[in-house]
């Protein structure tokens, strides 16, 4: 069956099951009890290469065959994956070069995982040749929905083969060296470039100081891991194009731009391992769902449409500080809340637990016991049986009105420049503070990059907005003009693409629609912080204060402390339909709450429910049709009430809501 005929929703996970070839038994038995835990879909060869192709060129697909058959025979779907993620040992034995070199120069052993350089032509044929041997003899078996690509990209090399792409990549970019010197500002320490060979991607024993080099390397590795994955997904495709493709994304901070990593792939998939249990408020869980309801939701926006619960665990992990167990009824929470932001799955790393090696101990639907008598196979079984009860919810969609930007390019040179903090700089945790005062406010939101169409939402927010690529002041411009009320803040508009300053005051080229010029940055010892009053509440301002110089703004809060008390600290401006807001300041959360209920309610924007924000509550929103169904949770270890509902511990509910035109 194709995977866009499916209409349940999907149950199920990683299965390595190339790690019990010796004991046949164990298939019979995996297959019981996965229908028993209401499992429709495996996840199949991550990591099998050595297994698949045990020499080169010398393949063994009998036992996958076996594998695939036994799945369709038994009504469960197979997303079956190329290897490329895990190598093995004669590969490198034979071809030592595949292994990545790290910042230092330095080569590395044979070991781990998702370690090789992109750039390799022996790893990029061979992994072309699996890919292709596998495409030909499952890419139209009964069982295949998805094709599952490499695994949790991460990292890059700094090899002479790198060396030389990244001097190709800008070469094409910039044309000139000319144009790259301007663009890097090189002259600076007299790091003015003669011949393109002279370049040299970043080390911490060489070039620390060109941030647009900094920029540009991590864009250039990018673009490589993607062109990597898109030549798997031509692979694959070779024998049947319509099976569609997924890679799984792990980390936002991994190295790859994954709204371009977006363009390339049909289904987004995510692997999502929150710190259950491990906070300073034992009793609430709401920082964690936070974090993931964010991440989700970044997911969604990728392609907005649903995506895809890659991974998860149904207990524990075994790479945090603290491991803790998941508690009874996080799991089922933890799962549903995946659903209720827009996935289509839940799904475990992994099955069964492996024996011996690094994730041995790594949470399992089956542990070593292998028993069905265990908590966790009884919680799994449960999510089994209420994922079939909301099968309705099957490509549902999230409508939001709301967008905060959360920008690749902006966070690469962010991460390099050298003003403000040095330490703890804040950037991500500013973003999801904008984000919670949202959630709070229990609106849908997107989570979205500055290239992404602005023209959907009523509402776009972005926080410190510090590097504006060719044409975000213009569609900001634009967006405003026609009648969209953007939010921007300190920090920001004062950098191009490459990370060199403009030459104006900030926000480059939008003066005139914000009203204000910034024109310095305060930053603000831990131990200290400003204040500004807004509807006669004080609030208190930290990090960061912006001084602007009011244009034609008009001010809405000014600051109360220090040598630039009066000064803004918030401003709006009309500009042509809509209207311009500068937040001077890193504001605190309840001042963030109270001024997005403001906007919400000015906007017509659509709440999933129209009441103040319950302590640990979180609601999301799907819709099908013409008819809402909000989710409603509870990341508290207390009973908790709202609208007519009363939820206990790690409770949710699923509300059909009434229809509301906005």
């Amino acid at each position: 069956m194709r995977y866009d005929e499916i209409t349940d929703l999907l149950h199920g996970g990683d299965y390595n099951v190339e790690q019990w070839l010796n004991k046949p038994e164990v298939l019979e038995e995996d297959i019981r009890l996965m229908k028993k835990a209401g499992v429709n879909v495996v996840t199949l060869g991550v990591f099998s290469w050595a297994s698949l192709e045990i020499e080169e060129n010398v393949y063994t697909f009998e036992w996958l065959d076996q594998v695939m058959d036994s799945m369709y025979k038994n009504g469960i779907y197979v997303i079956l994956a190329t290897p490329s993620g895990g190598k093995p040992p004669w590969m490198i034995r034979k071809y030592p070069k595949i292994m990545r070199t790290n910042k230092e120069r330095k080569r590395l052993l044979y070991g781990e995982r998702e370690n090789q350089c992109n750039s390799n032509k022996d790893f990029r044929r061979m992994v072309k040749g699996i890919d292709e041997k596998l495409a030909k003899r499952y890419g139209n078996h009964p069982a295949l929905i998805m094709w599952h690509i490499s695994n949790e990209m991460y990292g890059q090399c700094h090899c002479n083969d790198c060396q030389e792409n990244f001097r190709l990549w800008l070469k094409k970019k910039y044309k000139t060296l000319e144009k790259l010197n301007e663009e890097y500002w090189s002259k600076f320490w007299s790091h003015t470039y003669k011949d393109w060979s002279e370049l040299e991607s970043p080390a911490p024993h060489g070039e620390t100081g060109v941030h647009g080099l900094a920029l540009d390397y991590n864009r250039f590795y990018s673009d490589l891991s993607i062109d990597f994955l898109q030549k798997e997904i031509d692979a694959v495709r070779k024998y049947n194009p319509k099976i569609p493709v997924t890679s799984n994304m792990f980390h936002l901070n991994c190295g790859i731009n994954y709204s371009r990593l977006a363009e390339i792939l049909d289904v987004i998939s995510w692997d999502s391992y929150p710190h259950w249990h491990c906070g300073g408020d034992k009793n609430s869980e709401w920082e964690n769902a936070l974090e993931s309801s964010f991440r989700f939701d970044y997911c969604r926006s990728l392609k907005q449409q649903p995506f895809l619960l890659m991974e998860s665990t149904p207990s524990t992990t075994n790479n945090f500080p603290v491991s803790k167990l998941k508690r009874p009824g996080m799991h089922k929470l933890s799962s549903l809340q995946a659903i209720a932001c827009g996935s289509d799955s839940v799904q475990y790393f992994q099955w069964r637990q492996s024996r011996g090696a690094y994730e041995k101990f790594h949470g399992a639907v089956l542990t070593h016991n292998g028993s069905e008598d265990t908590r966790v196979f009884k919680e799994v079984a449960e999510v089994g049986e209420t994922l079939k009860t909301l099968s309705y919810l099957k490509n549902a969609d999230t409508d939001s009105q709301v967008a905060v930007i959360y920008d690749w390019e902006n966070l690469r040179a962010l991460e390099e420049q050298k003003n403000l903090r040095r330490q703890n700089k804040g950037f991500e945790e500013i973003i999801r503070e904008h984000y919670e005062a949202l959630i709070k406010n229990y609106v849908s939101v997107d989570v979205i990059d500055q290239l992404a169409d602005f023209s959907g939402y009523r509402l776009v927010i972005a926080p410190m907005l510090y590097l504006f690529m060719p044409g975000t002041h213009e569609k900001i411009r634009e967006f405003i003009a026609t009648g969209g009320t953007f939010v921007m803040t300190f920090y920001s508009g004062l950098v191009n693409e490459n990370d060199l300053a403009y030459e104006c005051f900030p926000p480059y080229s939008l003066n005139d629609v914000f009203g204000v010029k910034s024109e310095e940055i305060d930053c603000i010892c831990d131990d200290e912080y400003n204040v500004f009053t807004y509807h006669g509440k004080s609030y208190k301002a930290s990090f960061y204060c912006d001084l602007l110089q009011p244009m034609e703004a008009e001010i809405l809060s000014v600051y109360e402390a220090d040598f630039y008390q009066g000064k803004p600290a918030l401003t709006c401006k009309n500009y042509k339909k809509g209207k311009a807001y500068y937040l001077a300041c890193r504001g605190e959360k309840e001042f963030l709450y109270d001024f997005y209920q403001e906007l919400i309610e000015a906007n017509g924007i659509r709440r999933i429910v129209k009441t103040d924000f319950v302590k640990d509550i979180m609601i999301k929103e799907r819709k099908v049709g013409a008819e809402r169904y909000a989710f409603v949770m509870n990341f508290s270890t207390e009973s908790r009430e709202i609208e007519n509902l009363t939820l206990g511990k790690y409770n949710f509910a699923v509300k059909k809501l009434e229809v509301d035109a906005r």
